[in-house]
């Protein structure tokens, strides 16, 4: 199930977001890390779109939009793989039209193949300065929706 995020799924979001991110940005330090989830919690959560996807009533993932940029989809570890992250990006380009845009590390290899099986593809790259690491630009054309 795909719902509006809620202000009691802090937690779980955060958690969610953590554990992820410590396995699909392995290169990025910990310190990092935990600088990064400052910012999460007290700057992103905040201003993003975010629908949370639910099994057993327990969050599995979640997808934060910032207008047309997908801010986060994380999924829990335990849970990847049995097509939540594609519900996510179904459901996000079900609220707007034109085009969905992502940056990944490109040291992230399974989010790029992710989101190529979505439709996105390469269309920029550049350095985040907050870890000198290159992030790709993937896009995904909706402007054929109705």
């Amino acid at each position: 199930m795909i719902r509006a995020y809620q202000d009691t799924d802090l937690d779980a979001v955060v958690s969610i977001w953590y554990e992820a991110s410590k396995i699909a940005h392995s290169f990025i330090s910990d310190a990092t890390l935990t600088v990064q989830r400052d910012t999460v919690i007290n700057t992103y959560i905040p201003i993003a779109k975010i629908w949370v996807a639910e099994e057993d009533k327990c969050i599995v993932g979640f997808i934060a939009l910032l207008d047309n940029l997908v801010g986060g989809l994380f999924i829990s570890p335990k849970s990847q793989g049995k097509g939540y992250g594609t519900q996510l990006i179904e459901y996000a380009k079900s609220t707007i039209k034109g085009r969905l845009l992502v940056e990944v590390y490109q040291k992230n290899y399974q989010a790029q193949q992710f989101y190529k099986k979505c439709g996105f593809v390469l269309t920029g790259e550049r350095l985040d300065e907050n870890t000198n690491f290159l992030l790709f630009t993937m896009s995904l054309d909706i402007s054929n929706k109705s």
